[in-house]
C-alpha cells in the first residue's frame, strides 16, 4: 500500500512553485532515527547513515491532512493524527501532532513529530 500511494506523487517541471512546502521534526525507534525537514529539505540520520534529499508532496488526500512524499531515497506517507496526538507515541517530542512511514533501503520505519504545511 505504502509503494501505491507514492505513485499518485505530483509531477511537473520540478519547480516549487504552486506546490505544498513542508517543515518538520520526526524521530521513531526500530532502530532510533530522526529526521529534520525544511522547505522539501530533509535530512534523516538513520542507524550510521546520514542521508539529505529533496522531497516532493502528493496533494492531500480529501477530508483528512494526509500526504505521500517522495524523494530520490525515501518515500511514504505524514498524516495528521485523528485525536490529535500521535498514536505510536515512540518519541520523546512533546505533543507530537503527526504520524510518519516511510520506507529507506527497502526497510519501512515508522515515527511521530510536528510537521507545518505552507503552498508556495
Amino acid at each position: 500500500m505504502l509503494i501505491g500511494c507514492c505513485y499518485l506523487l505530483i509531477t511537473g517541471s520540478g519547480t516549487m512553485e504552486g506546490k505544498t512546502i513542508i517543515t518538520g521534526y520526526f524521530e521513531g525507534t526500530e532502530p532510533f532515527w530522526e529526521m529534520e525537514i525544511k522547505d522539501n529539505y530533509v535530512v534523516l540520520h538513520c542507524i550510521n547513515d546520514i542521508v539529505k534529499d529533496t522531497l516532493l508532496l502528493s496533494r492531500k488526500q480529501a477530508h483528512t491532512e494526509t500526504y505521500a512524499f517522495q524523494g530520490n531515497k525515501i518515500h511514504g506517507i505524514v498524516r495528521h493524527s485523528d485525536n490529535g496526538g500521535c498514536t505510536l507515541d515512540i518519541t520523546e517530542e512533546g505533543s507530537p501532532t503527526h504520524e510518519i512511514y516511510f520506507a529507506y533501503r527497502n526497510v519501512t520505519y515508522m515515527g511521530c513529530g510536528r510537521l507545518s504545511l505552507r503552498n508556495r
